[in-house]
C-alpha cells in the first residue's frame, strides 16, 4: 500500500511562496507583521509629528532650519534600521521578498497542504473561449 500524501495547497488564496497567509485571530496578525515595515512606519509618525509642530515658529528662517534638521534625522534613524531577513526585490524599491502586504512570509507557518480554510483561487483567463 502506497502512503497517502496531502494535496498541495497551491491553489488556495490563502497560498503565497509555501505559506499560509491565513491569520486567524488578531494576535496572530500582530505576530507576523513586518518589523521593518512597523518600525519605518514609527520614525515616519514621528517626523511628520516634529515637522507639524514646526509651524509654529514664526521665523521662516528658523522653520526651514528645523525642517532640515528633522528631515535629516529621519534619514540617520530610516538608514540604522535593519531586518535579519531582508533581502530586496530586484527592480521595486525598498521592498523584501519575503514581503506580503504588510506581513512578513516567514513568520507565518507553512502551508501543509488542503485544510478546513481551503479557498479555490479565482483566476481569471483571458484566452478563455466564450460558449456558443
Amino acid at each position: 500500500m502506497s502512503k497517502l500524501q496531502r494535496m498541495g495547497g497551491q491553489d488556495c488564496t490563502y497560498y503565497i511562496k509555501k505559506r499560509c497567509t491565513r491569520t486567524k485571530s488578531p494576535e496572530e496578525t500582530e505576530a507576523v507583521r513586518c518589523n521593518l515595515l512597523e518600525a519605518r512606519r514609527q520614525v515616519g509618525a514621528r517626523t511628520l509629528d516634529r515637522l507639524d509642530r514646526l509651524k509654529r515658529l514664526a521665523d521662516p528662517e528658523d522653520r526651514e532650519v528645523a525642517r532640515r534638521h528633522v528631515i535629516q534625522k529621519n534619514l540617520d534613524q530610516i538608514t540604522r534600521l535593519n531586518c535579519d531577513i531582508y533581502v530586496p526585490q530586484t527592480g521595486r524599491g525598498p521592498l523584501c521578498v519575503h514581503q506580503h502586504l504588510i506581513y512578513c512570509l516567514l513568520l507565518m507557518p507553512p502551508c501543509e497542504g488542503r485544510c478546513d480554510h481551503f479557498l479555490l483561487r479565482r483566476e481569471h483567463r483571458a484566452n478563455k473561449g466564450s460558449c456558443s
